[in-house]
């Protein structure tokens, strides 16, 4: 009489057919600006408008509204921002003029602006109060924003 073979040895294994079929295996935030699981750099000289992109993208989300009036988000929700260059009445002011020009109620925009003075991801303290923010506010987007050193500005 044959063994039968002790499958918990096996790696698991599906017929191709049987595969599960997906829409779109990378979908798009902001198509075709950021994809939903992106993690990455906006880069540029000082004064270039980084801060303001970055904004833009972040008020798109959450409002779910065209980014740079163009590009449409397929994936709107919470955003959460830290912006470690501006003063929090200049933070409000640009968010305010993003929504202003999109005819948006700043009240109702579904995103969080984190208001601590400093934040230092090479700080372990720090990382874990970033996480369980995120844990907390489960953002869409997360955007941390630095001030350039002086060696990167000159």
């Amino acid at each position: 009489m044959a063994v039968a073979p002790d499958v918990s040895d096996e790696l698991p294994v599906a017929r191709a057919v049987a595969l599960e079929t997906a829409a779109d295996q990378h979908g798009w935030l902001v198509r075709p600006l950021w994809s939903h699981l992106a993690v990455g750099f906006i880069a540029g000289h000082p004064k270039a408008g980084k801060s303001w992109l970055a904004l833009d993208v972040a008020v798109s989300v959450a409002s779910g509204t065209p980014c740079l009036g163009r590009f449409p988000v397929e994936q709107p929700g919470r955003a959460l921002v830290y912006l470690a260059e501006d003063a929090l009445p200049r933070v409000r002011e640009r968010i305010a003029a993003l929504c202003a020009a999109r005819d948006l109620d700043l009240g109702a925009l579904d995103l969080y602006v984190i208001t601590a003075p400093s934040l230092r991801l090479d700080s372990p303290a720090d990382q874990a109060r970033l996480q369980a923010t995120i844990a907390r506010l489960r953002p869409r987007l997360l955007t941390l924003l630095r001030r350039a050193s002086r060696e990167a500005a000159s």
